[in-house]
């Protein structure tokens, strides 16, 4: 099969999910380098220690090399999946652009959260020249141009409002917040979620479609349109009632805002799952089953809310074979996507039962 109809039977396997239509299997795509993606960018290593870093310092040419080194990789493994690249996938764009302090660690970039006073809002700057918002589309523009027609540009990992505000009063601080002064949360949540929704936008313009659709990078997830990665680890702090009341509207406006929409979560946020599924805009829910305990079994019920609330389902981890046996028992091939974590290529090779068609 050459790569042409290799990538028509892709597409045809993404709208088959989007669509929800009967499949003998899910759609099944592996995701390379395990958990941590910063030891992919090796020249993000030579910043490492600089206690705050500044726009100046990612060029965009210096990351090529590690571009051009994970894009070899693409094809040594055998899926269903169009992969992407993205601008610096596990960089925290939007805390930068909030002014929050941003380093790089051993395995990950992090950002200090903590210290923003409300007072503060009118400062923070959400303008199209905000020098970090310019250095992501720099870097978006610079991808695209050097591998167009080849390799998709996606999204790479972009936090939620709920994230944002706790990048910048702190975790902690936030929970007081959704009591003492709600409305100031809800006020700096909408700007945020404006700043989502803009620059996701911005990129689309940039990048164009790739086979008639758009990525999310770290997902490899084609959509036949314009896709919103949305994410809100900071909601398991949050209860129901509170999310219905202070978070719910900013994910309904993200969803909204694009013809497909995914939300990354947590097995922390799955007890709001109920409220989130209840999104009409929302066409997908990503879960993930994390490292350091997160068993399958205990996610099987939030598993089948989603299918049920007629929604595709993605589900995505460092999945076994006694999952995927899990899974066959519990759920429908319709509309789900099941994305292996592995190490190396060379695991995929022992992952083959995945391919499998369900009874």
């Amino acid at each position: 099969m050459d790569r042409h109809d290799n990538l028509e039977t892709r597409i045809r396997r993404y709208q088959a999910f989007w669509n929800r239509a009967a499949v003998d299997r899910p759609l099944i795509g592996f995701s390379l380098g395990g958990w941590f993606p910063l030891k992919s960018y090796s020249a993000m290593e030579r910043l490492r220690g600089i206690p705050r870093l500044q726009p100046e310092m990612i060029r965009p040419k210096a990351l090529f090399a590690d571009y051009d080194r994970l894009i070899e990789q693409f094809d040594k493994v055998e899926d269903d999946v169009i992969r992407a690249v993205a601008p610096i996938p596990p960089f925290p764009w939007f805390e930068a652009m909030l002014g929050v302090p941003v380093e790089v660690g051993n395995e990950s970039i992090w950002a200090r959260e903590g210290g923003f006073d409300y007072a503060q809002m009118d400062q923070l700057d959400f303008s199209p020249q905000n020098p970090w918002r310019r250095k992501y589309l720099e870097l978006v523009a610079a991808l695209s141009d050097r591998y167009r027609g080849k390799v998709p540009v996606g999204q790479p990992i972009l936090r939620g409002s709920s994230d944002m505000v706790a990048s910048l009063r702190g975790s902690q601080q936030m929970i007081f917040d959704f009591y003492d002064c709600p409305d100031l949360f809800k006020r700096l949540a909408a700007k945020c979620t404006k700043l989502i929704i803009d620059l996701v936008e911005e990129q689309h313009r940039i990048t164009g479609f790739f086979a008639g659709g758009t990525v999310i990078e770290q997902f490899a997830l084609w959509a036949p349109g314009k896709i919103i990665r949305m994410q809100e680890d900071a909601s398991a702090l949050f209860s129901p009632d509170l999310y219905t009341k202070l978070l719910q509207e900013e994910d309904r406006k993200q969803a909204a805002a694009f013809p497909y929409s995914l939300i990354h979560l947590h097995a922390s946020s799955l007890h709001l799952i109920d409220r989130i599924a209840e999104i009409p805009e929302l066409r997908c829910v990503q879960i993930n089953k994390d490292t350091g305990g997160t068993e399958i079994e205990r996610e099987i019920p939030s598993f089948k809310t989603v299918q049920e609330r007629g929604k595709t389902l993605f589900i995505r981890g460092k999945l076994t074979l006694e999952d995927l046996s899990l899974l066959r028992k519990n759920l429908s091939p319709r509309g789900l996507y099941l994305q292996i974590v592995v190490e190396r290529p060379e695991e995929a090779k022992s992952l083959q039962e995945f391919f499998r068609p369900w009874d």
